[in-house]
């Protein structure tokens, strides 16, 4: 089991305490030291404003937050949780992973997923209801452009006509791609693609208004997995060999004695096939950010530690 940590950027508007490249360093270090596998940014250029008030959250560009964790670290992995791709032409999209998969040394880790945001996807001038489409056809050409050979390509928004995009990613062909959702076509890109997938927590309350099944229970997350893997076993093709889950948040209050009770969450995960865990961390400081992430690797992380991994499904 792996594990990544989103940064602290979940709140409208965000704390100053964050807003600095010595803060984000000094997190990156944290999770790095005490054993998380990865650092997690969101994605919100243009969040509307009735949505930031009902709980919604702002967020820095994933690709240059996550730059600054690169500077700070060796060997966190950078988490983009997630990219909305319809947002950002595909060219352009290459071109950040590209350079922050480069200047990392090969650390990227490119979550993706459709969007849900009406507002943004107006204030961005991006169709809502063209979004599938704009995905699919940038999982078709995210490889080719990264393949650093010449590119002709007739989009829903762009042409190409014979563009080449270097440099090529460290890691290659391309940074392992993972699609954010829990619809059945969000599984089926996922085989058809061979990326990983990362099903999102989405109560049965706001199932609507995110667009996305509802997706609350251990089981449902089972039941998911395994509507996945039938498919996969329909069409002749793998399952998706890593799958991430988020965990419940953590917060400054949480207890040593609540931390426990994610050794059972976090078994019972283990137990369905999910591959790594994304837990979102809530504080009003670097240090007690520090502090949290600290006692979560003594706490969980180390009770894990004795622990077999499972065979996988």
């Amino acid at each position: 089991m792996k594990f990544a940590v989103t940064l602290p950027f979940l709140d409208a508007p965000p704390n100053p305490a964050f807003l600095s490249g010595s803060a984000i360093a000094a997190l990156g270090q944290c999770a790095e030291e005490v054993g998380f596998d990865a650092a997690a940014l969101t994605d919100h250029p243009a969040p509307g404003e009735r949505w930031r008030q009902a709980g919604g959250h702002d967020a820095l560009d994933p690709f240059v937050g996550l730059a600054f964790v690169a500077a700070a670290t060796r060997q966190l992995r950078l988490l983009t949780c997630l990219v909305v791709l319809p947002y950002r032409n595909p060219f352009l999209l290459a071109k950040s992973a590209a350079s922050l998969d480069v200047l990392s040394d090969g650390r990227l880790e490119l979550g993706l997923g459709a969007g849900y945001q009406k507002r943004e996807f107006a204030a961005l001038g991006v169709d809502f209801d063209s979004r599938n489409e704009l995905v699919d056809e940038a999982l078709r050409l995210l490889p080719r452009i990264w393949s650093g050979e010449p590119v002709t390509h007739q989009g829903l928004h762009h042409d190409a006509v014979d563009v080449t995009s270097r440099p090529r990613p460290a890691q290659l062909p391309h940074p392992p791609l993972w699609l954010g959702g829990n619809s059945r076509l969000t599984c089926r890109r996922v085989v058809d693609h061979g990326t990983g997938w990362m099903p999102l927590p989405n109560p049965a309350a706001t199932a609507a208004a995110l667009r996305s099944p509802a997706l609350e229970t251990v089981d449902d997350l089972s039941r998911l997995l395994d509507w996945c893997r039938s498919y996969a076993q329909s069409v002749g093709r793998p399952p998706p060999s890593e799958v991430m889950f988020s965990l419940p948040p953590l917060r400054t209050q949480t207890s040593d004695e609540e931390l426990q009770i994610h050794l059972d969450l976090i078994e019972q995960y283990r137990a369905i096939g999910v591959t790594w865990l994304n837990l979102e961390l809530h504080a009003q400081s670097v240090a007690a950010a520090q502090d949290l992430l600290v006692r979560y690797s003594a706490v969980v992380r180390a009770g894990q530690s004795h622990r077999p991994e499972p065979t996988t499904p």
